[in-house]
């Protein structure tokens, strides 16, 4: 069996997100786009219903936290990008394009790399479906995020417009590649 050896700050093991988990996940991104929302900006995910959830994260590949009993974390990887994205932007609709989507860090785990750590569990699935560049889009005016992603090695390479959003959002990519994996041990 091969497994991925990410490193880690915190004592963070990202797991398969389970249909049981779609309320625990519900309210973890009501949470955690609770301040984008309350400045203003009305992202889908900070008021999302439980089958919203589950509807999105059917759209690919999905990894929640555990942390002290609770669900803390998520990120799901949509192979292809969903649909809405693709109407949308080019870079959405290049093969081989996986997208991140509902992307969510409870304020208990921001600044402790967790994000890191899924974007990474993402990047090694990625890889094995075969994917070779990555996006994800997030509002304009959420420049912390941008940031975040840039870091990651995101670039930015277009703006759109979702209906029915009160905000311009930015499309970043970057492409992966096998040099980028974390290191694979065999158990």
């Amino acid at each position: 069996m091969v497994s991925y050896v990410v490193i880690m700050h915190l004592d963070v093991d990202p797991r398969p997100y389970r249909p049981d988990d779609a309320a625990a996940v519900t309210g973890l991104l009501n949470r955690a786009y609770r301040e984008l929302h309350d400045s203003g900006l009305n992202f889908t995910a900070a008021t999302q219903d439980v089958d919203a959830t589950r509807r999105r994260i059917a759209e690919g590949a999905c990894w929640v936290v555990d942390h002290e009993g609770s669900v803390s974390a998520t990120m799901t990887m949509s192979v292809p990008p969903p649909q809405d994205i693709r109407l949308l932007s080019d870079h959405a609709r290049s093969p081989r394009t996986g997208w991140l989507c509902q992307v969510a860090v409870g304020p208990e785990l921001r600044g402790r790399s967790v994000s890191r750590v899924l974007f990474e569990t993402a990047l090694s699935w990625a890889l094995d479906e075969g994917v070779e560049t990555i996006g994800l889009d997030t509002a304009a005016p959420a420049t912390h995020l941008r940031t975040l992603y840039a870091r990651w090695g995101f670039d930015e390479v277009d703006a759109v417009q979702f209906p029915g959003k009160n905000y311009a959002s930015i499309v970043m990519t970057r492409g992966i590649s096998a040099t980028e994996r974390p290191r694979r041990v065999s158990e």
